[in-house]
């Protein structure tokens, strides 16, 4: 069994996320499943591959808000799935103390109702 890698404790969510190689302005924004969220980070389903420590510009919905969260990530586990499905877990890099706590706000928000 693998040891747990994880600073932050991850809980399922419903929201939208999309992702594209970090700076790569002609990359389109691509949907991807979201899994789970965390303070720290993200894990999400795509069919598109990427390599662990891949940056990835990372565009967060979060609910009640107009404009999405514009985050940077690190891609630190990605695995290969069946049928084509690659499983990425992400860290957030650099947010700002804004992002910071409106994401520390949603994850709060969100175990309460877990609960």
């Amino acid at each position: 069994m693998e040891a747990e890698q994880r600073r932050f404790h991850r809980i399922p969510v419903p929201l939208t996320l999309a992702c594209r190689r970090a700076g790569s302005l002609a990359d389109v924004w691509r949907e991807v499943a979201l899994l789970d969220l965390s303070a720290g980070g993200v894990g999400f389903e795509s069919e598109e591959p990427y390599d662990t420590d891949e940056l990835l510009d990372l565009r967060l919905h979060l609910p009640g808000s107009g404009a999405p969260l514009l985050l940077r990530g690190r891609v630190v586990r990605s695995r290969a799935q069946p049928a084509g499905i690659v499983a990425c877990a992400v860290e957030f890099l650099g947010m700002e103390p804004t992002q910071q706590a409106a994401l520390d706000d949603l994850v709060a928000f969100l175990s309460r109702r877990l609960e």
